[in-house]
């Protein structure tokens, strides 16, 4: 027979057998413990209906949502709880397990069933403390019904895997840090930031839409200032509340500040910080607590594991499985394999936790180690897709104190550059701000060829603003003279070649006064360019021939290689095409013997612009396809070099699926829009894009 008032078949220990099956059927309530939905809950929309249609269509019994902290698991939680309620009509229940909460120990899990099993109906003396039988009569009364169950801020898998009913029929939602991916049959939710729209529905539901309409700028610029967190925004607009003469244009320029940012995200008993302190002290005393608040030192916007191992002196296995196990406490994110962020907030919490607990000298070495990781990869970039470009180079220290990640080819160069321009960029402005600007200056030499091949003119540009600020605190004018002239190529590049004119003049007068020869032809050549754009071609000849004189004299048969194809282009502007080949050919020969691999493809381009022009149209057809070769051979396929051949031959052959990849690859470059790259395909005679016409 089974027990009193279980269902048949079903009996297991846990509860002392009732003499009254009436009594114990009576005994039995139906609980109700939900709490209020948060009254201010906002959007979510589309989480609500994923949630409530999982538990009630019975495609899942439970559901695990995870996210950091200040995420609004909890709201979440309860406003789909409250939605499906009626589906369990035989009873709802919670717990705050407090998990996340400061200064508190989870509850323990018996504890919990203890408080379950009185919820359904079982006198405290029949409770049995042994934690497994207690969990047993807990699935054995659960069995069979429909009942909903809570589990609100679970530390661990561990602390609620007792607490999960037996029977399909319930449902459990569960809210945690930690991505609880142990827990079997669990289906795994995880919570993301608001987004900007709900957000302000959010604050104008609690502060009114007159006050924020008022303010509009200072609301939109608050919203990610608070990292979309729900508990940010919650603690700024009570905040708010509680002061109507405080303008919102005032706490936006208080959170503005990095140093303030988390203090004023802080009233009564609520704090972010206080919030991330749980999940920090979560991990303990060991290396990962480290790992955690150094990473608050850098500024860009992901890293990959290389360089946070350089960062912490660790080897990358030990680094990988460190930021493992911070990415299952929610305290990193990860959207690629191997390659982590930090919430904006968190950032600023390990950066605090960094200057109380690391020394000024360790915060600085660490820094030095990640730097010089990224100097090191970049120069090995560079000679990877030039090894001629020593020059621009020579001048980085040789001795770094990390070796750089290996790059052995061109492909490879291009997915490092894919992955890492951003933080390249963040990490050349942290060190002009920082105790070492040269590295601005260090990181913009090596990137600039690297970068230009593939058309990442707009990054050229930010990085020669930033060598040019690293220059005026060393004072150094070679630096300068070289930030000057990279940042006229970009410029150039970009269209505005009066912009670029002055950037060569001043890398001009920077050169000059310290007799750097090669610095002056490149900085003549680059006002070659600039003339040319500008119309002023005559000009631009007289630049590019002293040019080519300073290149000879030096017996830089490279660089005078690429001043002579300079010249042709120039030569081509003013219908001068025979001229035109006659300099591409010398231009191309020269590449060749000097073996400058680029500027020998740049060359065979050139050359077959110049015989389409003259209506040479086979001639141009046998140079564009030489140079599409060695675009595939030398590792610069979906570079600007390729589109710019394509179109050659396109309009050399009248290919129309020459044009149509040229234009795919310039809008994958960013050099034209999706609506520019449809135009060109249906047009049966398009325009030359801007993108080449500027370039030629």
């Amino acid at each position: 027979m089974s027990e009193p008032g279980l269902p048949e078949g079903h009996q297991e220990q846990g509860i002392q057998p009732d003499t009254s099956a009436t009594s114990q059927a009576a005994a039995q309530p139906i609980p109700a413990q939900l709490p209020s939905p948060v009254a201010t809950f906002t959007g979510r929309k589309a989480e609500v209906e994923g949630l409530c249609a999982m538990l009630t269509d019975g495609s899942e019994h439970v559901v695990a949502i995870s996210g950091p902290p200040g995420i609004g698991k909890s709201a979440l939680a309860l406003q789909a709880a409250h939605q499906i309620s009626r589906h369990f009509p035989d009873g709802q229940l919670y717990v705050n397990l407090q998990g996340a909460t400061h200064d508190t120990e989870p509850v323990s899990t018996a504890e919990v069933l203890g408080r379950f099993l009185r919820s359904l109906g079982v006198a405290a003396p029949a409770i049995l403390t042994e934690q497994e039988e207690a969990a047993a009569t807990f699935r054995s009364l659960t069995h069979g019904k429909r009942v909903l169950i809570v589990l609100d801020n679970a530390a661990s898998a561990e602390q609620v895997r007792h607490l999960l009913p037996g029977s399909a029929t319930c449902g459990v939602l569960i809210t945690s840090r930690r991505m609880l991916t142990s827990i079997d049959a669990a289906s795994h939710t995880q919570l993301q930031g608001l987004p900007p729209d709900e957000a302000v529905a959010f604050l104008t539901r609690i502060l009114g839409a007159d006050r924020l309409d008022r303010e509009a700028g200072a609301v939109a610029e608050i919203i990610p200032l608070c990292g979309e967190l729900p508990l940010a925004l919650s603690i700024i607009a009570a905040r708010l509340l509680g002061r109507p003469d405080l303008s919102v244009r005032v706490l936006a320029d208080r959170l503005a500040s990095e140093q303030r940012r988390l203090a004023e995200l802080e009233i009564d008993d609520q704090a972010i910080r206080a919030s991330f302190m749980i999940s920090y002290k979560d991990l303990g005393d060991g290396p990962a607590t480290r790992l955690f608040r150094l990473l608050g030192l850098l500024d860009g916007p992901d890293v990959g594991v290389p360089v946070v191992a350089a960062l912490a002196e660790l080897p990358e296995p030990h680094t990988a499985a460190l930021l493992d196990h911070l990415l299952e406490s929610r305290l990193v994110e990860s959207d690629v394999p191997g390659r982590y962020r930090m919430h904006d907030l968190l950032r600023l919490f390990a950066k605090e936790l960094a200057t109380e607990q690391e020394s000024e000298q360790a915060r600085a070495q660490a820094l030095r180690r990640a730097f010089h990781c990224y100097l090191a990869t970049a120069r090995r970039a560079a000679l990877s897709v030039e090894p001629l470009i020593a020059w621009r180079i020579d001048f980085v220290p040789e001795r770094l104190v990390h070796p750089g990640v290996p790059l052995e080819s061109a492909e490879a160069v291009n997915a490092w550059l894919d992955a890492e321009i951003d933080n390249l960029v963040a990490t050349a402005r942290q060190a002009v701000t920082g105790a070492d600007p040269a590295i601005a200056a260090y990181l913009a030499a090596c990137l600039n060829t690297p970068l230009e091949q593939r058309a990442r003119w707009r990054e050229q540009l930010a990085l020669g603003n930033l060598a040019l600020e690293a220059a005026r605190v060393t004072g150094d004018l070679r630096q300068a003279g070289l930030g000057h002239n990279d940042l006229g190529w970009a410029q150039h590049a970009l269209g505005t070649p009066g912009k670029a004119l002055a950037s060569f003049d001043r890398a001009l007068g920077a050169w000059t006064p310290i007799g750097y020869d090669t610095g002056q032809a490149l900085a003549l050549n680059g006002r070659g360019a600039a003339l040319r754009s500008l119309g002023r071609h005559e000009e631009s000849l007289a630049a590019l021939e002293q040019a080519g004189a300073i290149w000879r004299r030096l017996g830089h048969a490279r660089h005078e290689a690429s001043c002579l194809t300079g010249i042709g282009l120039t030569h081509q502007r003013l219908g001068r095409h025979a001229e035109a080949i006659t300099a591409h050919r010398r231009a191309l020969s020269l590449a060749r013997e000097s073996n400058a691999k680029v500027t020998e493809v740049m060359a065979l381009g050139n050359l077959g612009e110049a015989h389409r022009l003259d209506g040479q149209a086979d001639e141009a057809m046998t140079c564009f396809q030489e140079a599409l070769r060695l675009d595939r051979q030398r590792g610069l396929s979906g570079t600007y070099w390729e589109a710019e051949h394509l179109w050659g031959l396109g309009l050399a052959t009248g290919e129309r699926d020459c044009l149509n990849r040229s234009a795919a690859i310039l809008h994958e470059l960013g050099l034209i829009t999706y609506q520019e790259a449809r135009a060109i395909e249906s047009d049966p005679a398009p325009a030359t894009p801007d993108a080449i016409a500027q370039q030629l």
